[in-house]
């Protein structure tokens, strides 16, 4: 990929993020950007291709920057570092979860998030069963909801309020006798 469609895309993540795909105009990015309106076409053939890519190329870094986050063999290491995921992902890339979440409603930007999550409920379920927890399936329900929550207010947040509801959240977890 070269240079400028990279620099393209980022200042149209940038923006989309911040004031929303739909007040976002091609023109707008290309100032942005510094460089003309034709070029972003050239690269991507339409706004909503170059939000396409945007999105889909986020989800590919991201999953690249937490491959070995699943591979936790610790049960309550896990659980802990799925709580922890809506912080580190925001914390990370801020303009694109302030995108998705603004793209709640967009099929492609919720098909890309499903994929992604796709690995996590089996996972969450086993490391339940192995805490000795009365309905897994329900304890990963449960924690799903909540991590969908937390990295949606994370994403929406205007000021700094720290990991109080984190940590809050990992001292329900623990082994069970």
């Amino acid at each position: 990929m070269t240079n400028r469609k990279q620099h393209i895309a980022e200042i149209a993540l940038q923006l989309f993020g911040e004031k929303g795909f739909e007040n976002t105009s091609t023109q707008l990015i290309a100032k942005a950007a510094g460089v003309s309106e034709a070029l972003i076409f050239k690269h991507f053939g339409s706004k909503d291709q170059l939000l396409e890519f945007v999105i889909r190329n986020g989800y590919k870094r991201i999953i690249e920057d937490n491959r070995g986050g699943l591979a936790e063999p610790d049960p309550l290491a896990f659980i802990y570092s799925v709580i922890e995921l809506p912080f580190k992902l925001v914390q990370a890339e801020p303009h694109f979860w302030k995108l998705q979440y603004r793209l709640a409603d967009s099929e492609m930007a919720r098909q890309q998030h499903e994929r992604f999550m796709k690995p996590v409920p089996a996972l969450l379920r086993e490391a339940f069963k192995k805490l000795s927890y009365a309905d897994p399936d329900k304890e990963t329900e449960l924690l799903l909801l909540l991590v969908e929550a937390l990295w949606k207010q994370e994403a929406t947040k205007t000021e700094e309020h720290g990991r109080d509801m984190l940590d809050f959240i990992k001292g329900k977890y623990r082994a069970q006798q």
